[in-house]
């Protein structure tokens, strides 16, 4: 079963002998967390601050009445506001109020609990509040800038309260001394303020950088799934591709091998020479069919044969070789998968044609490297076409979108009782360089 068993272990017991996680380890887990331990500070403040103005208003009570009541207003005021802050006030903009009315009661804290004795010479703290109250405001403020003004401000005040108190008791002349308890007070507020706002900038600096982190990891897992997808696609458009291939290759040729083997069979007895290149045309349009495939298996298996481009080429135009002329010059060059594939189909679908429909027992084909362009010609002795009237049709429509699409171009040409022709040209672009080094240039000594 899952789940806790009835009467099994504690809920909170660990299986394997791992320790279990107490109640206040787990509190004091949640309590870290960023946003919990800022409250919990918060509260902690509050609580000092508390205690603080309990102390300052049980001190003033030897100062008469109306210093006891107007520090106990002021501690009590202070408090009240805190408490507000932290648990009612939830953006720093709607505590700015609340901050400037602080100020206010401050001076009027630091006033009247030493409205009858000297604050020179006697212990007051004050400044202790005045740094609780920094502190929380110090949390909130989004910017150093925000923090070195309310500090300013604050620091100032009790300057100004403390210089008047001097005045009053005739102190000026020792009130900043080393030994004075101004001295005192600002160092601590200063330390506060500069140690206080470094650990502050260092936590926000570090949320910063975390929230990078998250960010930039959120960014890699969207560009892997991206990237995935994309590879996926890629694969289904390549079998997409290929699929089609061998439905337009594979399926005109079957389609063509079964009308020449039917003409072939009528033929037979009023005319055997013509049946014999029939059944040969049907041969030949077999292998082809059957080379080709090969090749869209070789493609899905990502298996590439051990020739070179001018053997696979050669190997081509021997299976014609068997039964009609072939003449051919080839370079050796090397071209992309996608540019191979191309002229290879091309050469089969024009010796295809030629045989077919223009009756053709003699071919020459030519490759060759024009440097900037790849540039191939075949050309037969068929019957040929009146090219005013000539419709391309399927393969040699698809030839041309073919090539145009690979930034080449393609032409036919042709006259009666004079062949056809195909010249087909295609960017240097789809050259590759053969592993190994350069090409030799045929100059070399």
């Amino acid at each position: 079963m899952n789940g806790d068993k009835k009467g099994g272990e504690p809920k909170n017991s660990v299986k394997g002998g791992g320790e279990p996680e107490s109640g206040a380890r787990k509190a004091l887990r949640l309590m870290f967390k960023d946003g919990n331990f800022l409250q919990v500070l918060r509260v902690i403040i509050l609580v000092l601050l508390g205690v603080l103005c309990v102390v300052v208003a049980v001190s003033s009570i030897r100062q008469g009445a109306l210093a006891v009541i107007m520090t106990s207003s002021a501690a009590f005021a202070l408090v009240v506001s805190m408490a507000v802050k932290i648990f009612a006030m939830g953006s720093f903009r709607r505590k700015i109020v609340w901050y400037v009315f602080d100020s206010l009661v401050l001076i009027v804290l630091t006033v009247f609990s030493s409205w009858r004795v000297s604050i020179v010479y006697n212990t007051s703290y004050c400044y202790l509040i005045y740094a609780l109250v920094l502190s929380e405001y110090y949390l909130s403020a989004p910017t150093l800038r925000d923090n070195f003004i309310m500090f300013a401000v604050n620091l100032a005040a009790y300057t100004v309260v403390y210089v008047i108190n001097a005045l009053i008791h005739n102190e000026v002349s020792t009130a900043f001394d080393i030994s004075s308890e101004y001295v005192f007070a600002f160092i601590l507020l200063v330390l506060h303020f500069v140690m206080f706002n470094f650990a502050m900038t260092v936590s926000r600096k570090n949320k910063q950088i975390e929230q990078n982190l998250r960010e930039l990891e959120d960014s890699r897992n969207e560009l892997l799934r991206a990237y995935e997808k994309v590879e996926e696609a890629t694969v289904i458009e390549e079998r997409n591709r290929i699929a089609k291939d061998i439905h337009d290759t594979a399926g005109h040729s079957l389609t063509t091998v079964i009308m020449q083997t039917e003409a072939a069979r009528l033929a037979v007895d009023k005319d055997p020479a013509e049946a014999k290149q029939r059944i040969a045309a049907a041969n030949l349009q077999a292998k082809n069919c059957l080379e080709e495939l090969r090749l869209s298996v070789h493609l899905l298996s990502g298996r590439n044969e051990n020739i070179t481009f001018k053997q696979y080429l050669e190997n081509i135009l021997g299976e014609t070789a068997d039964v009609f002329t072939i003449r051919s010059k080839i370079d050796d060059i090397e071209l992309t998968d996608e540019a191979e594939r191309f002229i290879a189909n091309t050469l089969r679908e024009g010796i295809s044609n030629g045989i077919r429909h223009g009756g053709s027992t003699a071919f020459f084909f030519e490759l060759k490297d024009a440097g900037n362009y790849v540039e191939m010609l075949l050309s037969d002795n068929g019957s040929g076409v009146n090219m005013a009237d000539f419709k391309e049709g399927f393969g040699l429509s698809g030839m041309r979108a073919k090539a145009e699409s690979l930034g080449g171009m393609v032409n036919f040409s042709s006259e009666e009782g004079e062949g056809f022709e195909i010249r087909l040209s295609l960017p240097g672009k789809y050259k590759v360089q053969p592993a190994g080094g350069q090409k030799e240039d045929g100059n070399e000594n």
